[in-house]
């Protein structure tokens, strides 16, 4: 394709989006349409759908709880972004026994993988997956099984940032829940990412996991161990109504052989004391919790710009995560977002608001589960 072709729309007027689809389809004929729908826009989806069936266009997107566009955060609106019309993707439902997503949606996410992508490992796989997934982290395990590096890999958790289970996958014709939106992206180099979160507390060790739960933290309670260690290394005073206030400016991580530690932001806090985080923590996990990065630092931005500019993008892609919007603060936050445009040498900028992101680290290899990061990758 000759241009990156991307717009941003405030308002979902299905007759606006079509004429605009038609115009890219006479500019570029082979398209398809990937779009990003803000969970604050009534009538989004089927306004999209609607639109790209006018034009004759094929359509996948997700809904997610807000936008980048022209490097600004946008609560409101869409984001269309073309592809070319050969780009492999699909919708896989994950459907769940308890809190595991079933094998057969690994096998289709692994089948639809080595099907499409060069043996070579010059592609990227691309994943959308419905955010009230509770075994992210450990179906890409399951998934790397399979696939391997074959691919690299990058994506976000979609829908609402409310964690309420919504419809948030869709194309033409269907919008479900519980579905992840798989795309491999040929010849593409990967994503790069970054958090700077960091001054370590002591580690600790979650005994008694599952999933994203943490019942018990250094043979206590969870919330009890949480609560002091916080108040221990930062003074903050814990309590139940206040939990998810300062939950998201000292999160717990994991440690890890590579790469800065693994951030998960704890979201709630159960009856019994345990703490539910957004990613699962395995049991006995090394934790620590961690500080947010500075608001106003730009050294996150320019670490991602860096990694993203050695390969000379047309466009980036950005995946910003909402509990780091949370943390810094609008204000704070857009200007990361910006000083992370402005340091990319003109590319345009354009993403959403992540409730979870999907990266290997530069290089390729293993895929994680993040929260707090900062993903971007080119885009053509």
């Amino acid at each position: 394709m000759s241009a990156t072709l991307w717009a941003w729309h405030e308002t979902a007027d299905a007759d606006a989006l079509a004429a605009l689809l038609r115009t890219w389809r006479a500019r570029q004929p082979n398209l398809a349409i990937l779009a990003l729908a803000s969970e604050h826009t009534p009538g989004a989806v089927p306004a999209l759908q609607q639109a790209a069936s006018e034009a004759g266009l094929p359509l996948a997107g997700a809904v997610v709880p807000g936008l980048v566009a022209g490097g600004e955060f946008r609560r409101h609106g869409v984001l269309l972004l073309a592809l070319d019309a050969a780009t492999p993707l699909r919708i896989v439902p994950l459907p769940r026994c308890s809190e595991r997503t079933e094998a057969v949606a690994v096998d289709e996410l692994a089948a639809f993988t080595l099907d499409h992508a060069a043996d070579d490992g010059g592609d990227t796989l691309l994943l959308l997956v419905d955010a009230t997934t509770p075994d992210v982290a450990s179906l890409l395990d399951r998934l790397y099984l399979a696939v391997g590096n074959q691919v690299r890999y990058a994506g976000s958790n979609v829908g609402s940032e409310t964690f309420r289970a919504v419809p948030c996958v869709f194309d033409n014709r269907r919008l479900v829940g519980d579905a992840a939106l798989a795309v491999v992206l040929p010849r593409h180099p990967g994503a790069t990412l970054a958090h700077r979160y960091g001054r370590s507390a002591p580690l600790s060790v979650a005994s008694a996991s599952r999933g994203n739960r943490i019942s018990v933290i250094d043979g206590r309670p969870a919330f009890d161990a949480y609560r002091d260690l916080l108040a221990a290394t930062h003074g903050v005073t814990l309590t139940h109504d206040n939990f998810y206030r300062h939950a998201v400016h000292f999160p717990l991580a994991l440690h890890l052989a590579e790469g800065e530690p693994l951030v998960r932001i704890p979201v709630a806090v159960d009856a019994d004391g345990s703490l539910l985080c957004a990613g699962e923590v395995p049991e006995a996990a090394l934790l620590s919790i961690v500080e947010g990065a500075p608001p106003g630092s730009p050294d996150t931005a320019h670490a991602v710009a860096a990694g993203v500019r050695a390969h000379r993008p047309a466009a980036v892609l950005a995946f910003y995560c909402a509990g780091r919007l949370l943390h810094h603060g609008e204000a704070a936050a857009s200007v990361e977002l910006a000083e992370l445009h402005g340091a990319l040498d003109g590319a345009p900028l354009f993403g959403c608001l992540s409730l979870g992101e999907i990266a290997n680290y530069e290089g390729g290899g293993y895929p994680r589960f993040h929260n707090a990061t900062l993903v971007a990758l080119p885009w053509t």
